[in-house]
């Protein structure tokens, strides 16, 4: 188990600070407005969150592929839609056209990483003997 925290931790952490670098680089809009020690800490927070509900979906018996694919999709449900609609009915988006917004093109990207995050905690974990 340790071990498995040792890769699983730190590597998710590169992996949504990549993904977010990649959306900078392609210049595409990303409307959160963090510091530094902010997103930093948010990264953590993800990180820990899947890592955390892939053990408790592990946990239950399943197998590692569907389990690693459950904790990225149902992490993606918090992160992208929740947090679109939740946005759009707190903000000036809650208007005509509001889904055509970057809010829906982050959380179509988050799906990505989310569902690759689930396969590489998989991996791992048959790589660790979980």
């Amino acid at each position: 188990m340790t071990r498995f925290l040792a890769l699983a931790l730190p590597l998710l952490l590169l992996l949504i600070a990549g993904f977010h670098a990649g959306w900078d680089l392609l210049g595409l809009a990303n409307p959160q407005d963090l510091s530094g020690r902010q997103l930093l800490a948010l990264w953590c927070l993800e990180s820990l969150g899947l890592t955390t509900l892939f053990l408790l979906l592990r946990r239950a018996g399943g197998r590692r592929l569907s389990d690693g694919l459950a904790a990225g999709w149902i992490a993606w449900v918090f992160r992208g839609p929740v947090v679109v609609l939740t946005m759009a009915s707190a903000t000036p988006l809650a208007h005509p056209g509001w889904w055509q917004g970057p809010w829906w093109t982050l959380a179509a990207g988050w799906f990505g990483l989310y569902t690759f995050a689930g396969l590489v905690l998989a991996l791992l974990g048959r790589r660790a003997e979980l």
